[in-house]
């Protein structure tokens, strides 16, 4: 973690910064066809593992602006957020789906006190303070045999790239926009296969890890995941 630790009002006014300065749905309707292709190909990746059918009932933390959640096949879609900003956009593109707003890192009673047949996030563990919390508040809500998605930035991979391009002068040509090295601000964690393993691995087992947008240029993380102790996924 780069920064020291926030209270929570602290963290709110932050995130809400960050929010703004870095508005995640930029990146899904991106004018730049290469950041474009990766956000399609990793929320690609995203829907097949959720597998939704209409009756599943799927909560999204770290909900954003709703542009994963949109695109969820499900009569019974859920968010969750803390950036008031974010949520107002997403009630705009998600009129029938219940957003809370509340830290991943403590859901909401009202929240906690459901269950979902899946539960996903989405480039949400890098900017909170303590991961682990998210995720076990996710295990919380996951019905038995409920399947879980967890997305990241993998940060090591994307710095040697950002520092190759930099070497090369041509990084702000290419990506006019795009920040030298996000975990100097808005990532709290530099996050790669191991960190990832170790964040869960006291609620979830990991089935299935797939780098996005391929093997061997594995930029993202998205993982398929079910309770530990479960005797399989559905």
């Amino acid at each position: 973690m780069n920064q020291p630790q926030k209270t929570k009002e602290e963290f709110f006014q932050w995130n809400e910064e960050m929010a703004s300065k870095y508005n995640p749905d930029a990146y899904h309707s991106s004018t730049n066809a290469v950041v474009r292709w990766i956000e399609r190909s990793r929320v690609r990746r995203i829907l097949s593992f959720l597998a939704v059918q209409p009756a599943h009932r799927v909560l999204e933390v770290g909900v954003g602006a709703g542009n994963i959640l949109a695109q969820i096949p499900s009569l019974h879609r859920a968010g969750m957020d803390l950036s008031p900003t974010l949520l107002a956009m997403a009630r705009q593109r998600l009129p029938d789906a219940r957003l809370y707003e509340g830290n991943a890192e403590e859901f909401p009673q009202e929240l906690r006190a459901q269950q979902f047949d899946r539960v996903y996030c989405s480039e949400v563990l890098e900017h909170v303070q303590h991961p682990e919390r998210v995720v076990r508040e996710m295990a919380a809500v996951l019905a038995p045999n409920g399947i879980a998605v967890i997305s990241v930035p993998n940060e090591k991979v994307i710095n040697r790239i950002k520092g190759w391009l930099l070497h090369m002068r041509v990084l702000h040509l290419l990506f006019p926009r795009i920040s030298t090295k996000m975990d100097d601000e808005w990532h709290l964690h530099v996050f790669d296969r191991a960190l990832l393993q170790k964040t869960v691995k006291d609620v979830f087992v990991l089935d299935q890890i797939e780098a996005v947008p391929f093997s061997w240029l594995p930029i993202r993380l998205v993982a398929k995941a079910r309770l530990r102790g479960d005797a399989h996924s559905v």
